[in-house]
C-alpha cells in the first residue's frame, strides 16, 4: 500500500464531496430538464469514481512507484505557440480553414509525417467539431456559414 495514493485517493474524494454538496445550491431553471447544476454534479462523481479507484488502488496494494517519463518541454513550447498562433488567426480567417493547419501543425510537433493521414485527420476532426457543435448545437464559431 503506498500512503500517498491513499491520502490523494481520500483527499480527491473530500473534494468531489465538497464540490456535489455546493452544486446542490445552484438554482435550477424552470425549462431546462437537466438544469444547470447537471454538468457539475458530472465532474463531482467523475472525480468520486477516479478517487475511489485509486484508493482500492492503493488498498489492494498494486500501487508501485514509477519513474515519471521523460519531460518533453519543447514539444509543450511548440503546442502552446502554435495555441496561441491559432487563437490569432481563427478570427481571421475562421474556424473551418484555421483548424486544420493548427491539427495538422500539432500532428507534425507529435513526430507524424505521413501526408494522407495528417489531411484525412486535420479534415476529418473539423468536420466532425463544425458538425456537432456548429450545425447540430448550433454554436456559432468564427468565420462560418450563420455567423454575424
Amino acid at each position: 500500500m503506498r500512503r500517498a495514493d491513499l491520502v490523494a485517493g481520500m483527499l480527491l474524494l473530500a473534494v468531489a464531496a465538497v464540490y456535489f454538496h455546493q452544486s446542490l445550491f445552484i438554482a435550477r431553471g424552470f425549462a431546462d430538464r437537466l438544469g444547470p447544476a447537471f454538468v457539475p454534479r458530472l465532474l463531482a462523481g467523475a472525480l468520486a469514481v477516479l478517487a475511489l479507484a485509486l484508493l482500492v488502488r492503493a488498498v489492494g496494494g498494486r500501487s508501485e512507484a514509477t519513474p515519471p517519463p521523460e519531460a518533453r518541454t519543447g514539444l509543450l513550447v511548440v503546442v502552446l505557440a502554435l495555441l496561441v498562433g491559432y487563437a490569432l488567426l481563427m478570427p481571421k480567417v475562421g474556424f473551418l480553414w484555421a483548424t486544420p493547419v493548427l491539427l495538422a501543425a500539432v500532428l507534425l510537433a507529435l513526430g507524424v509525417r505521413e501526408p494522407l493521414p495528417i489531411a484525412l485527420t486535420a479534415v476529418g476532426v473539423t468536420a466532425a467539431l463544425y458538425g456537432v457543435f456548429g450545425r447540430l448545437l448550433g454554436v456559432l464559431l468564427p468565420g462560418t456559414p450563420g455567423r454575424l
